[in-house]
């Protein structure tokens, strides 16, 4: 799924939406047979509860309700309904859903559901340090592959994605129609290699030195992370920042920057994490420059122009009307999803046929579409996911584990981060790598120390753990 997400554009038509939840349903249901019939105990991901408690309002926004309940929930949503039956000439319906559009958010619903059926399945197959090492490898071949093929197809555009599917408008990069939503997953993908990357150089720092002589004699795979990893990390940082999307571009620099920071905060002994932080962030420069110094230029100029015109920004123009939406349903939203629908009862920017189907921030869409509940349970989930990274890095002994787990950690900050000026709601494919990270945050530290081996401590090594 993982792997095969991102190439469905992302997953965010309802055929790939509803391909992803049921084949996750399915393997989930084989693993909780298997398990059942070993004895084996199904464990919930970190952050469970406020994940439950936020689908559990999603699902009651769609549910159909008495009218007098909707009246004192959502008075707005209630003069509508009533509004709308005057208008047609019928009595108004005694039961009703507090969202204005039922059928969008159930899909959001059912979205959200295949991402924690997800989650729950990826905390319980990654148990060994070895699988743990084969999800990361995947995901970084997966981006590899994923660059690769963005760089070919905008070389060779011919106005098709895939060469083959026409596209009606749209910034397509790769397989995603807007080259946005590519650049952030592309975001998440490049610090969760620099976490391992960062990594294995500790335990390469004490092997023998490498040289053309020896290359001949590494295993495929370790032979890949020390010669191609660090290339294609590179390519994929590249991606990132050419990909137009400022949002992404700035959650780059600012995960660099927290990265930097804890090797900084760790002394003499990690000068080296340091320096490699800087040198990466110099060679990702010059290789956006090198492979698309026109779409990288142009980001950086947009994003200075509206740095220093805020009066200029369309975002800051739509926003005043989105909290305009919010307090006209100010505790339960207009039903998650249904900004499009819902944001013409107050636009009044961008006149025309010019559709706006998202608030241009994860967070002022939630506000709108899911009030100050929903948002309050989205800020407790992200709350609840940061503590549970902050203490998974606390208690990780040895270098090595430390940076994993700081890889993961640093790539979920970035989504949070990223979230306040992009809208990825509806990226199923992206929020599958948003879980990734989260288990490598959760369980790099722990599955190490069970392991006794490589991971044990600092640059020891051990033949008892594949997980180098």
């Amino acid at each position: 799924m993982l792997v095969l997400a991102p190439w469905l554009f992302g997953a965010v038509e309802p055929w790939a939406q509803a391909a992803v939840f049921s084949a996750t349903a399915l393997l989930l249901a084989v693993w909780i047979v298997r398990a059942s019939a070993t004895g084996r105990p199904l464990h919930l991901p970190s952050g469970w509860i406020p994940a439950v408690c936020f689908l559990a309002w999603v699902s009651f926004q769609v549910m159909p309700i008495p009218s007098g309940l909707v009246a004192l929930l959502c008075p707005e949503r209630f003069r509508l309904e009533q509004q709308a039956a005057h208008l047609l000439g019928i009595s108004a319906p005694r039961w009703f859903a507090l969202s204005v559009d039922p059928q969008m958010t159930r899909r959001y619903a059912w979205e959200f559901a295949g991402i924690g059926l997800y989650a729950v399945l990826l905390w319980n197959i990654v148990s060994d340090g070895r699988r743990l090492r084969r999800l990361l490898l995947a995901i970084l071949a997966a981006g590899a592959a994923l660059t690769l093929f963005g760089i070919i197809q905008r070389a060779t555009w011919n106005g098709y994605l895939y060469w083959v599917r026409p596209i009606h408008g749209g910034d397509p990069f790769g397989p995603y129609v807007n080259r946005s939503h590519m650049g952030g997953l592309l975001l998440l993908i490049v610090l969760l290699g620099l976490g391992y990357l960062s990594a294995q150089s500790l335990r390469w720092e004490n092997d023998q030195r490498f040289d053309w002589r020896t290359w001949v004699r590494l295993p495929p795979d370790e032979l890949f992370e020390r010669l191609l990893l660090p290339l294609l990390l590179l390519i994929m940082a590249a991606g990132v920042l050419t990909s137009k999307s400022r949002g992404a571009m700035v959650s780059l620099l600012l995960a660099l920057f927290l990265m930097a920071l804890w090797f900084a905060s760790q002394g003499r002994e990690e000068r080296r994490g340091l320096l490699g932080i800087a040198g990466f962030f110099v060679a990702g420069l010059l290789a956006a420059l090198w492979i698309a110094a026109d779409l990288f230029l142009g980001a950086t100029e947009r994003l200075g122009g509206e740095a220093l015109a805020l009066d200029q920004s369309p975002r800051l123009a739509l926003w005043p009307e989105a909290l305009e939406l919010w307090r006209r349903f100010a505790w339960t939203g207009t039903g998650l999803g249904t900004f499009d629908f819902a944001f013409g009862l107050v636009r009044t920017v961008f006149p025309g046929n010019h559709a706006v189907t998202h608030a241009e921030s994860d967070y002022m869409q939630l506000l709108c579409d899911t009030g100050v509940v929903g948002l309050g349970l989205a800020f407790w989930l992200i709350l609840a996911l940061l503590m549970a990274g902050s203490r998974s890095l606390a208690r990780t002994e040895g270098r090595r584990r430390k940076r994993l787990v700081l890889g993961g950690l640093v790539a979920v900050i970035s989504a949070c981060l990223q979230g306040i000026a992009n809208f990825d709601l509806s990226i199923m494919a992206n929020w599958l790598y948003v879980v990734a990270a989260i288990v490598v945050m959760g369980k790099g530290g722990d599955l190490g120390a069970s392991a006794g081996g490589r991971w044990a401590r600092g640059g020891e090594t051990s033949q008892e753990s594949e997980f180098a």
